[in-house]
Order: structure tokens, then sequence, then C-alpha cells
């Protein structure tokens, strides 16, 4: 089977095998040798836009109905629709052209109603929809008989009409257009069983892909003014036919041989214009819509490197600025607290901008891990709630938790950190763009998954931001001036971590009424782990002397830990290196707990803490970085880490796990 392939776009991904066959002209292989028609042009108009590559096979169209249940292509145009063919293939939802049948004979042929179809000989394709109408619906519905004769293609049954081995052709309307139609072959005006054209795709294509196509043939066919309508006014308006009766082509013979010459010369010419003229137009669809792609990534761009120059340099204007105006003397402890939460305030707005930076870097190098953990449904929702409960009170907004998993659904497995992320970007900024009213987060089992939900009663979105919005460098509000602050890769974010857990997010939202966000992951059913720490009793302070090791090579980060742990039970002991931290426990008994950073000079604190784990099995030992993924908590534990506080560390957090592990 002979593969035309040329790519359509540069990049390799994603790839779409097509099949073609000959039923122009809504599909075929021109004259050239490349696949042409109706819907080759509105396929390659979608591919464009969403940088898919295509690679065509040709071949009869029972041959490429069988490829494309077995998945050696992925997509085939022109098939109506059927039960059967919705069962084998996945159909795309808005059609692409609508069809009906007709009948078509030979001039001389006397019909002119259903009832002249009785006893006779009827042509159609083999496998298809006319043949499976004729055997089944029309057959079992008319009480005369009628025989059916299939064939390979439109030519081997056009010559079966000709030749008279069948009495009528039974084909779509598009027959009427193609080059089949000649001055003996007529409509005899009879029509049956209207019809919707569709996309077919492999069952094994990506759902999301087909609903891509149906978002831009339901964009495309919406507006008159589309490339939809001027592919389609191009293939219906063909140059116009003129059938000659015989008995006047002989009269004309001698003048029409005297004229040949000439005239040729003119045929081939215009056919080498239309020819190039096509080319030249498809060439120009192309370069119109690159072009209008880079000015848009280029805008994009410029707007995102404000938003980031003014997420960065806002929060670093408040904390130098408010630092130095501690430094007066004669300040009051009122403004002083003040302006220490202002600081404070404006290093976690820094922190989150600097961790979506981060995180967006190792989406993009693909470096999202998923380990799956159990998640306590209710106990999660709990803590959201009472985290976000003071910051909707300083906005006067009510929060409101609604938990509705069944009690048997109510644990799951998923990855806590990724899980995590998602319920607090979406709360953020459920309750940031929301100035009065509420903000309610839930959930609630369906159809084997689990959803959650954050609606507010904010600004909403505009419903042409609505898909824009989960994209790179993209917000509802392009505008510098916009009121709300932010990077605008939260979204993008979640996108992608919604995707690593196998899940699906929507949103519904009307301007100025509110959003709702969903996002659904599949229910994986919990499994025992007998090897799960027991927690041990917290309550008690520290009331017993303790020596910790600090490993920190980091001056700043081991001056604060140092003021944390400033307590005349605790005797703290530096180590600036990890060869430093395990030649201290080589050497020295009665260590109690150890802090290791991860990123340290001579050895690093993975590598430390398996030396560490090769002659002391048992000292607790608190892995501490900056680092931010699952996967580096992952190495610390697999390396012999007790636990896992990341950076810049929390001092209760802290202090709860030195008072857990001694």
């Amino acid at each position: 089977m002979p593969i035309l392939g040329y790519s359509q776009v540069d990049h390799p991904e994603p790839q779409l095998k097509v099949g073609v066959y000959q039923n122009p002209p809504k599909i075929f292989i021109n004259e050239v040798g490349e696949p042409d028609g109706i819907f080759i042009e509105i396929l390659e108009l979608i591919a464009q836009k969403e940088d898919i590559s295509i690679t065509y096979q040709s071949g009869e169209w029972e041959e490429l109905i069988e490829a494309l249940s077995g998945g050696t292509i992925d997509l085939l145009p022109d098939v109506a629709y059927s039960q059967e063919r919705d069962s084998l293939f996945q159909l795309n939802s808005v059609p692409v052209m609508s069809s009906w049948l007709e009948a078509y004979a030979l001039k001389d042929t006397n019909v002119q109603s259903i009832f002249d179809l009785e006893n006779k000989r009827l042509g159609v394709l083999k496998g298809s929809v006319q043949e499976d109408f004729l055997q089944q619906s029309f057959k079992n519905n008319l009480k005369f008989k009628f025989d059916i004769l299939t064939f390979e293609d439109y030519p081997e049954s056009v010559k079966a009409l000709e030749n008279k081995q069948i009495d009528l052709l039974i084909a779509s309307r598009f027959f009427l257009f193609s080059e089949h139609i000649n001055g003996n072959i007529i409509s005899t005006g009879i029509i049956f069983r209207p019809s919707e054209l569709h996309f077919a795709f492999s069952r094994s294509t990506d759902p999301a892909l087909v609903s891509k196509f149906d978002r831009h043939l339901s964009k495309l066919k919406n507006n008159t003014g589309s490339k939809y309508y001027k592919i389609l006014r191009y293939w219906f308006d063909p140059p116009g036919k003129s059938f000659v009766p015989k008995f006047i082509l002989w009269s004309f013979v001698v003048l029409l041989l005297a004229l040949l010459i000439i005239t040729i010369y003119f045929i081939l010419l215009r056919y080498q214009i239309k020819i190039k003229t096509k080319a030249l137009w498809k060439k120009n669809r192309q370069l119109t819509l690159a072009k209008e792609k880079a000015e848009e990534s280029e805008r994009l761009k410029t707007i995102f490197l404000q938003n980031m120059s003014h997420e960065i340099r806002t929060p670093m204007n408040g904390i130098i600025g408010f630092l130095e105006l501690l430094k007066e003397p004669d300040l009051d402890s009122d403004e002083r607290k003040k302006y220490i939460e202002i600081v404070i305030k404006s290093g976690q707005r820094l922190l989150t901008t600097i961790n979506n930076i981060i995180e967006i870097s190792k989406i993009d190098s693909d470096q999202i891990s998923v380990k799956l953990t159990p998640i306590n449904a209710p106990e999660t929702m709990d803590f959201f709630y009472q985290f976000f409960k003071p910051k909707a009170r300083e906005k006067d907004i009510e929060l409101i938790m609604n938990h509705n998993l069944p009690t048997d659904k109510a644990i799951f497995m998923a990855d806590k950190f990724i899980f995590d992320n998602i319920l607090t970007n979406l709360l953020n900024n459920a309750i940031k763009f929301t100035d009065n009213g509420y903000v309610e987060f839930g959930n609630y089992f369906e159809n084997d998954k689990l959803i959650f939900y954050v609606k507010d009663s904010g600004v909403g979105v505009p419903e042409e931001r609505q898909q824009a919005i989960f994209e790179r460098f993209v917000q509802a509000n392009l505008n510098i001036t916009r009121p709300h602050e932010g990077s605008g890769l939260g979204l993008s974010i979640v996108k992608a971590y919604v995707k690593a857990l196998n899940g699906k997010i929507w949103l519904e939202s009307e301007l100025n009424k509110g959003s709702t966000f969903y996002f659904s992951i599949p229910y994986i059913k919990p499994v025992p782990n007998e090897e799960e720490e027991k927690p041990k009793n917290n309550s008690r302070v520290l009331n017993k002397k303790l020596c910790i090791v600090v490993a920190e090579d980091d001056n700043i980060s081991y001056l604060f830990i140092n003021q944390i742990l400033k307590r005349p039970e605790i005797q703290v002991i530096r180590a600036k290196t990890g060869q430093e931290c395990v030649d201290i426990l080589q050497k020295k008994s009665g260590i109690d707990l150890v802090l290791m950073d991860i990123k340290m000079p001579v050895m690093n604190g993975i590598e430390a803490t398996s030396a560490i784990r090769e002659f002391n099995k048992t000292v607790p030992i608190i892995i501490q970085t900056a680092y931010t993924s699952s996967r580096d908590k992952d190495e610390a534990m697999e390396a012999g880490g007790t636990d896992y506080i990341t950076k810049p560390i929390d001092k209760n957090r802290l202090l709860q796990l030195i008072r857990k592990y001694t």
C-alpha cells in the first residue's frame, strides 16, 4: 500500500495517519498524486492550527475501514454515522457536512419514482453506508424486490451502468459534482436517507484530540466568512462542463479537429495556472497562520515579562523598603509589628512567584513524577478549610466546604504533593478574584471518578477567554493595569498537574457572576501499608537536653535555624559540608537528631545521609532543602532520611518534627 507521506508541519508530534480513497470531490488522489478534496482541505486547515503532522495512506474504502478498525491508520474522513461505526470508531460530534443518497441512471432510463425501482439492479460501493441502507432498512420496509450489486470504486460502478450491467447507481449527492458524471448519466430526482458526514478516529486516539477537531469545526461553521465556506464554494462551483449530443458532434467534427491544436495550448495553460494558483493559495494560508501565531506568541511573551517584572520587583520593593524602615530607632511596637507582617507577606508573594516559575520549568522538562499515596479526603478538605479561612475572613468572604464523597471512596490513592498544589492554586485564585460573597469548595463521586470543585461569586471569566486561561503566559485580563496580582502561571500548572493524575479540568463561568472550576481524577482504591509509621505522642515540649547537628553551608540559613533552636536545653553543632557531618557523627556519640541540607559542597546531603546510615541506623535525619519536588523527597527518603522539611523553614513545623523524633 503506498504511503503518500508529506508532513504538513515541522514538528513530528502529534501525528495522524489518514486514509484516502477515491470519492471526488470530497476526497481523492488528484492528477499530481496528492490527496485532495473538501475533507482534505478542512483536515489540513485544522491540522495547521493545532501543529499536527499528517501522513496519508491510499486504498479502497473497505480496506481503509479495516485499517481504521485495526489501528494501522488513525483517521478516515467522509464517514457517515451508523450504530456499528459508532461502536467501532470515535466519530467527532460536529458533522463536517450533510449528505443524502440519490439514484443515478442513463438518460434513456424511465425512472420517475421510488416504485420504479421494482425488479431493478442497483449498484453501490462495497462496504458503504449505501449498501448497508439498501440491504437492511430499505429492503425491509419495501414490499417489492430488487437486486443489489457491489463494486470496489465509482469508476467500476459507472462502467457497469454504461454497459447496462446495472439499471441504477445509488450514490451520495456529491457524486453529481464528481468527474464521473457525463452527458449520459443524470440524477433521477429520487433521494433518500439524509445523513451527516464525520471524521472517524481510531479507538486508540486521544479523545482530547477529537474534541479539538469539534471546537475548530464549530467555530468555522458558525462564521459564514470562514475558510470552511470558502473551501465549499471552491469545490461546489467547478468550471462548467458542456456536453454535445452525438448527432451535433458528427456535424462539427471537422471543425473541431481544425481547432484542436489551437485550443489544446490554452487548456494546458489554464490547467497549469489553476494548479499553481491553488498551490500559492495554500502556501499563503500557511504563511498567514504562521505570521499570526508568531505575533500572538511575541505579544504573550511581552505581557509575561512585564508581569514577571512586576511580580518580582513589587514584593522585593516591599521587603527592602520596610526592612529599611525597621532600622528606625523610634518605632513603636505596633508599627514594628505592622512592618514585619508586610515583609512576611511580600516574601510569601515572591516565593509563590518563584515556585510557579520553577514548576513551569519542571513541566517543560517533563520532570513531573507521580508517587501514589493514600489521601484522606475529609481530613484534607478540613485542612484547606482551616488554612484558607483566615484569608477569606480578611476579605469578608464566606468560605463554604461541602464533602459529599461516599464513605468507601473518602480515602483514595493519588500524589499528595500534586493534589494539594491543585487545590491550593484553585482556592487562592477564587479568594483573590472574589471581593464579596462566597467561595465554596467540595467534592462528589460520579461515573467512577472523584470530582472536586472550587466555586466563587467573583469577577468571572469572559467566554472568549475560558479556554485561553489554561495556557502559558495567559490571564483572563491581559491588561498590565489589571487590579489583581499574579504571574498568570497558576492555571497552566494546575492543568499539567491534573493531566499527570490522568484527570480532566474544566470551567463554568459567567462574567461578573462568578466561576466554578472542576477537576476529576480516577478513583484508585488505597493499598494498606503495614510499614506505615504509627504517630507518636506530639504533645510534650522540649523538656530534655538535646544535641542537634545542623548540616548547612549557607550562613544566613544557619543563623535562622540556630535562632529557632536557641534554647537552654539544645546544643547545636554546625557542619558546613556533608563530609564534615559524617565525620562528626562517627567521632561523637549522643547525637539526638540531624538537620541535613541537600545542596552542600564536598558531599551533598543525599550522599551524606547514605554514608551515615552505613554505621548509624537509628539517629533521626530531617532533610531540609530549597527544592520542592516530590522527586527530591523520594530520593531523600530512599537514602535513609527520616522526614522532610522545605525552605523557607516554618518554625512551628521544625519544632514539631524535633518533638516527634526525639
